[in-house]
């Protein structure tokens, strides 16, 4: 295998059931799955074991004690066995090309920085149930769609035009060596909403990778659901995040290993 996708979720398995669909529709097809589950249950054994025909896959799970995604991030990790690591949240449908543009940016030295589609609640209901597997652009055109230009697939626009990412969580690609580096995650992020993705490219830039912008070539589709309300845990985890930046070096203490 080239790469591994790692898959953070919860429990909603009619979500993942539709990024596995996605997946089989992959052009590139050399890859291992990792799903990270930040809660211990049998809800996906059988999907996984329906899936696994298809494409090798991976269950990693802890105990569901409060957000902590860092920590089942890292568990996966430890697990992966390829060079090159991508990361998707899982409510995030993926475009057929969307592992083949990674496979071709990831590299030592990058921070690989994706966007998403915030889908309506037709296309993404059309998505969940496999009705289809990805929205075309007209559909999304005129439905409720939002951030719709990130859904264009242009693989040779001119990076120069594009303008510098931020990291998402939800879509972004990593080279293995440079994630063990960093000590992977920091694991003192347990609240949602801040922290867990501006920390580690926080960390990275320090450590002198350089950030590389994956619009209009790795493109995925956000499943609509309610949003929890999350800003007192963002105003902590802000806090957190400031106190940290101002720390000398780029490895976390409390990350892939104890330091």
């Amino acid at each position: 295998m080239d790469l591994t996708l790692i898959i953070s979720v919860y429990k909603d398995k009619e979500a993942l059931q539709a990024i596995f669909n996605s997946l089989r529709h992959q052009s590139f097809k050399k890859f291992e799955v990792i799903v990270a589950q930040d809660a211990e249950s049998d809800e996906f054994k059988s999907l996984i074991e329906e899936y696994a025909s298809f494409f090798p896959i991976q269950h990693v799970q802890q105990n569901d004690d409060g957000f902590r995604k860092n920590r089942i991030l890292n568990a996966a990790i430890r697990c992966v066995r390829t060079e090159k690591v991508v990361f998707v949240d899982g409510d995030c449908v993926l475009h057929s090309q969307f592992l083949s543009e990674y496979k071709r940016s990831i590299s030592q030295g990058k921070i690989c920085m994706g966007r998403r589609v915030m889908t309506d609640q037709r296309n993404s209901r059309s998505m969940r149930l496999g009705k289809i597997v990805t929205p075309s652009f007209f559909k999304m055109l005129f439905s409720g769609t939002s951030y719709l230009e990130e859904g264009v697939y242009l693989p040779s626009f001119p990076r120069k035009w594009i303008s510098e990412p931020h990291l998402l969580g939800c879509n972004m690609g990593w080279y293995l060596q440079d994630l063990i580096d960093l000590n992977g995650f920091d694991e003192d992020y347990i609240h949602p909403g801040y922290g867990e993705d501006c920390d580690i490219e926080m960390r990275g830039l320090k450590m002198g990778l350089i950030k590389y912008p994956m619009r209009f070539k790795a493109i995925q589709y956000h499943l609509h659901h309610g949003r929890p309300e999350r800003e007192e845990a963002i105003v902590y985890s802000k806090e957190k995040f400031d106190q940290k930046k101002k720390m000398d070096g780029f490895r976390c203490e409390n990350g892939l290993v104890g330091d």
